[in-house]
């Protein structure tokens, strides 16, 4: 009796073992990964000019829509998605280009990316 009461300890403690590299694993497959960056076409725009930085912008645009909806997100997440975005594109941008961007507004282009 106490040889299969020793057996059953046995293989006890090896499914304890066990539990937590299974769990791992597991953790590790539902891990999503990461999406790639964004890129963003400017080499062909001159900024300062108005028309220019509304293609820049519908590029931006875009390009956000392309991020949160692969993401997945809707409703406030979508929002707080597309203020991330434009934070990140803010601190992306050169000090030339939002000088530029900046010109641009000035000179009549209707456009929310030189307003910080």
């Amino acid at each position: 009796m106490s040889k299969l009461v020793n057996r059953i300890a046995v293989a006890a403690a090896l499914a304890l073992a066990a539990t937590p590299i299974i769990g791992l694993t597991a953790a590790h497959a539902a891990t999503p990964a990461e999406a790639p960056p964004i890129r963003i076409k400017v080499g062909d725009l001159n900024l300062s000019r108005p028309a220019d930085a509304r293609e820049f912008e519908k590029r931006a645009q875009a390009a956000v829509i392309e991020a949160c909806q692969a993401k997945g997100f809707r409703g406030l997440s979508a929002r707080a998605c597309l203020i991330d975005f434009n934070e990140d594109l803010q601190a992306a941008l050169t000090d030339r280009q939002r000088a530029e961007l900046k010109l641009a507004r000035r000179a009549g282009a209707d456009i929310n990316l030189a307003s910080n």
